[in-house]
This record gives C-alpha cells, sequence and structure tokens, in this order.
C-alpha cells in the first residue's frame, strides 16, 4: 500500500506526493524505469526570491508568475534537478512555513502521483545514478544524492552582489531561455573587484552596509558582457552580481551565499539578511556582521585576478562524439576548472525526422530547449504558456539502467528542430571534453 503525504508541491495541489521513506521505492522505481525506458520524468519546480524580480521568462503563463499564497513574491526560477532543500527566505501563507520541499525533483509515477527523486536514488542508487557516481557522492556527502543541481534563475534586474563561500557555479546563457537578445546586448555580470581595490577600501565599503545611501560594493568590481549561447564558470569565493537574463546555472548540491550589497533595484538588503543563508560550516553565525572577520576571510588573489573572464569563459565547441548526420552536437560548459572535472553541459539539436542513439558514460539531467520528440519511451515537447499546477513533459533524467541497456534512441518528431540540454555531474568523462582544444 502506497502511503501519501499530508503535504502537497506548492505548484500542484492535484498531486498526491508519495511517502518514499523507510525503503517502500524499490517498487515505485521500478515503475518509473519501466515506463520509458529507464528514463524518468521529472516535474518543474518553481521557486521565488524575496530580494528578487520576476524577469518572466520562464515560459509561464502570465498569471502564475505571482501566486495569491506568497505575499508578493513572484516566481523567477525553475529547479529541475535538485536533491536538498533550498534557502528562498519565501513564506507559504497558507501554512505560514517555507514551502513544502521548495525546489526539491520530484519524479512523476506511472498512476499520476509524484515522488521525491532522492527517495528513488536511495532506493537504488546505483541504477538511478551509477557505481561511479554514487561513490563519488558518498565521498562528499556521506550518503547517496545526486551531486550537482541544474536550475534556471530569471530576474528583472541583475541580483544582489554576493558570493559563496564553497559553492561553485557554471552558467549557460542561451539564445532559447532568452529570445530576441541581440549579440550586441549590453547585459553585464559584475565578477570579482578590480585589482586596484585595496583591502582597507573593501573594508570601509562593507562597513557601511546599511548605514548610508548605498555601499557601492559594486562599484568597486568590472563588468564583463556575457556571450549568449557560451558557457561561463564561477569559482567559489568570487563576488558577482549575475546579469539580467535569463540563466541555466549548475552547482554543487548545496544552496548558501552570503549577500554582499545593501540596495539593488528590487529594495534594500537587511545586514542581518545579507547572512541568513550562510551555512555554520562557512561562516559562524556569531560573526555574522563582524566586518574585519569578513574581509579577512575574502579571497583578494581569487577576486581581483586580472585573466578572470579568459580563465573561467567557455566558448561553445562541438561535442564530436555525439554529432551525426542530422544531429548537432555542443559542449557548452566543460572542461576542468579548480583542478577537476566539476559538471559539464552539452546542447544536443536533432533536425526534423532525425534519430540518434545517445549513450554517455554517465547519467544526467535533460531539459528541453525546443521542439518536440521523444528520449527513450519519454516525450517531450516544449511549452509556452504553462499554467502553475499543470504537468508539461520537458524535463528528464537519463539513469544509469538506460544506459546499462545501451543508451536512449533521441527522435524528432516534430517539424523545428528538437533541441536538449544535457546537465553532466562531476568527473562524469574518462576524456575530459575541452581539454585538448583549450
Amino acid at each position: 500500500m502506497v502511503s501519501i503525504l499530508a503535504d502537497k508541491l506548492h505548484e500542484y495541489p492535484k498531486q498526491d506526493v508519495i511517502d518514499g521513506s523507510g525503503g517502500s521505492s524499490d517498487s515505485i522505481l521500478d515503475d518509473c524505469l519501466n515506463q520509458n525506458d529507464g528514463v524518468l520524468q521529472l516535474i518543474h519546480r518553481y521557486a521565488g526570491r524575496t530580494f528578487c524580480t520576476p524577469g518572466k521568462r520562464l515560459r509561464l503563463d502570465d498569471k502564475s508568475y505571482y501566486p495569491d499564497y506568497m505575499n508578493g513574491t513572484g516566481l523567477d526560477e525553475i529547479w529541475m534537478c535538485c536533491t536538498v532543500p533550498i534557502v528562498t527566505g519565501v513564506i507559504d501563507t497558507r501554512t505560514n512555513k517555507a514551502p513544502f520541499r521548495e525546489g526539491e525533483s520530484h519524479v512523476l509515477t506511472p498512476s499520476g502521483q509524484v515522488i521525491s527523486l532522492q527517495d528513488l536514488i536511495t532506493a537504488n542508487p546505483e541504477s538511478v545514478m551509477g557505481e561511479k557516481v554514487t561513490a563519488f557522492a558518498k565521498s562528499l556527502y556521506g550518503t547517496p544524492t545526486w551531486p550537482i543541481v541544474s536550475k534556471k534563475f530569471d530576474n528583472l534586474n541583475p541580483i544582489p552582489h554576493h558570493l559563496h563561500w564553497s559553492k561553485w557555479e557554471v552558467y549557460d546563457i542561451n539564445s532559447f531561455d532568452n529570445p530576441g537578445v541581440s549579440p550586441s546586448h549590453y547585459h553585464t555580470t559584475a565578477m570579482g573587484l578590480y585589482p586596484f581595490v585595496t583591502k582597507d577600501q573593501f573594508l570601509a565599503c562593507m562597513k557601511s552596509f546599511g548605514k548610508g545611501e548605498y555601499n557601492g560594493v559594486r562599484h568597486l568590481s568590472p563588468h564583463t558582457m556575457m556571450h549568449i549561447d557560451n558557457g561561463f564558470v564561477m569559482p567559489n569565493g568570487v563576488l558577482h552580481s549575475p546579469t539580467d537574463l535569463c540563466t541555466h546555472e549548475l552547482h554543487v548540491t548545496m544552496d548558501e551565499h552570503f549577500l554582499a550589497e545593501d540596495l539593488t533595484l528590487d529594495g534594500r538588503i537587511g545586514a542581518a539578511d545579507a547572512f541568513y543563508a550562510c551555512r555554520e560550516e562557512d561562516y559562524p553565525k556569531d560573526r555574522h556582521e563582524d566586518w574585519e572577520y569578513l574581509v579577512d576571510k575574502f579571497d583578494f588573489a581569487a577576486n581581483q585576478d586580472p585573466d578572470f573572464v579568459m580563465k573561467n569563459r567557455r566558448p561553445a565547441i562541438t561535442a564530436e562524439e555525439f554529432a551525426g548526420d542530422g544531429v548537432d552536437a555542443k559542449w557548452v560548459v566543460y572542461g576542468e576548472f579548480l583542478g577537476d572535472q566539476k559538471c559539464s553541459i552539452l546542447r544536443l539539436t536533432v533536425q526534423p525526422g532525425g534519430k540518434t542513439q545517445f549513450c554517455p558514460e554517465s547519467p544526467a539531467l535533460f531539459h528541453t530547449n525546443g521542439g518536440s520528440g521523444r528520449v527513450g519511451k519519454l516525450k517531450v515537447k516544449y511549452h509556452q504558456g504553462m499554467i502553475l499546477g499543470e504537468l508539461y513533459p520537458e524535463i528528464g533524467f537519463i539513469t544509469q539502467a538506460a544506459l546499462t541497456s545501451g543508451g536512449v534512441e533521441i527522435e524528432n518528431t516534430g517539424t523545428e528542430p528538437l533541441v536538449l540540454t544535457f546537465d553532466f555531474p562531476q568527473n562524469a568523462h574518462s576524456k575530459t571534453p575541452g581539454v585538448a582544444a583549450k
């Protein structure tokens, strides 16, 4: 007998949530794997940030961006593959708590119910993630879990200048999520500090947090125009204020940040709020608002590297191993950074009527950027005007079970190019993509 939880996912009040705890998920996993040849269908998980305004490029119906239970906060993020709780500051007015399992990935079962991806991983990690990823996840977290997060954030304005003490990130700012953006656009990301900024100047800026009109931290940072359809990697510890475009982002499985800016176009940020998403293991609570401690901890060398952009940009390159007749493949994020393969992003374009057998070395998350077709038996289609609460087949997870059976056939069944983007975890490839090209 399947046990159903009392709580519902905030976006999907019509879907029952299966309680997959206590080792009761094995048969459900088998059903999900058998339904689509080892491909799991994931549902869109939406989130809002209390300090951001939606850019409305997540392809939702206009009325869906501001749910009445979010107290005025709008939806500006899709979390596509995430197995940990996230920190947004949003309170669901129906429960007076953070939204239930906010941002956490759930799989649609053949019965139309949903179960958390993490519960299915726990049931059989090797079948979902494979031995290699499972071993890596255990070494990193002590338990099997998908070791990267895939999301899209979409803001009307650049988000507050911030840094992550432990969380590296990579960006894919693409033309599918940002239609009509010209190559000569002026959408910039602030990164690090100018080389001429002294430690005393930065300290003075931090000490003025919340005490004047603006602490001015973004004035200390160079701004870089972002290239559409290319990748960029952002090491942890470096200040950044991502552009006002919809951005596909991967990062290590955690959610933490420090907000360094006290005023943005979306409002003021209090000093206490600047630290609310710092994990205790990264930044002790008794040091919050201790600006001298913050500056001592700050990595000036990483933030003032004059070659930062050259080292961290990723111009898209052809992925020869996945290209073929009627199939274009490009690595958008590739190579090593911070010492190894942190993750990689592959974009696959299949022309109408085309097919390809897809069998990478590692399981992967994928999402649809255009067209319609199938991945294994899972039918996918790119949608516009999605209504909150409805289900749309766009996001999937290719499991190790699928790869062990020879991979999945991808077919374009529509009249437009089928565009799929695949997110690979750490150390997914025996030959690191892009190393020879660099």
